[in-house]
């Protein structure tokens, strides 16, 4: 079994001009697999939160409709075209264009053989095991600052990297918005995770006193540097 605790916070531009929080997240754990899902709006797009929140909600339901454990690669991109159309179908509702939901999004799916991570966007993945950490499929880097990938975008699918490590290989998994790389990457050239911090936030999602409030906390405290919302989710397994 996986423990997972996390939280999504406003970001300090947001609350100094009034903004929401237009990350999202979630999980859902059970006995075989447990889902974890990160998303970030696009700031620019007026409909982007409400594309985070539907991002996660599409990934977790479609990530119900297994397992999949002889092609977990194959089991990303449905769910990713899943949460897409999710999106698409919510839009064309509510009488709007898709792109007005843009948003990055990060899934990953954790179950007794394979522990598989899908992107699309600026969002941060890290694995480990016995305290060597790995970011996994880093974003790649951009003409522009805040350049990215959205699951809103004409080749979304396309621009979807995916990463499958055998469960043996890791018993702690990450996921991040970019709201937080200055404080989670020792090299934002690389994409290397910064590995005390990991260290330590594995240690604390084992502890009895670990919780998702304890982590808001923290995220609501943290100087991000960015000013951007900051959403963080860890998984150990038990």
């Amino acid at each position: 079994m996986w423990k997972v605790i996390g939280a999504s916070v406003a970001g300090t531009v947001h609350q100094a001009t009034g903004r929401q929080c237009e990350d999202a997240c979630g999980w859902r754990a059970g006995t075989e697999v447990t889902c974890l899902a990160v998303a970030d709006g696009a700031g620019s797009r007026p409909m982007s939160r409400r594309g985070a929140a539907l991002a996660v909600e599409g990934s977790l339901l479609a990530s119900a409709e297994g397992p999949r454990d002889e092609d977990p690669a194959a089991w990303l991109r449905l769910i990713f075209a899943a949460a897409r159309g999710q999106i698409t179908t919510r839009a064309l509702a509510e009488g709007n264009d898709a792109d007005d939901y843009a948003t990055t999004l990060a899934v990953a799916i954790l179950t007794g053989s394979a522990v598989a991570v899908g992107q699309i966007g600026d969002t941060i993945a890290v694995a480990g095991r016995a305290g060597s950490y790995q970011t996994l499929t880093p974003a790649p880097r951009a003409e522009y600052v805040n350049e990215t990938a959205f699951l809103t975008g004409p080749d979304a699918l396309g621009e979807l990297r995916i990463n499958v490590t055998p469960a043996a290989r890791a018993d702690t998994v990450f996921l991040a918005t970019d709201g937080l790389r200055f404080k989670i990457l020792d090299d934002l050239t690389t994409a290397a995770p910064f590995t005390p911090f990991f260290e330590d936030l594995a240690a604390f999602a084992r502890s009895p006193q670990a919780s998702d409030d304890a982590v808001r906390a923290f995220l609501a405290g943290l100087d991000d540097q960015s000013g951007d919302d900051k959403t963080l989710l860890a998984a150990v397994r038990g």
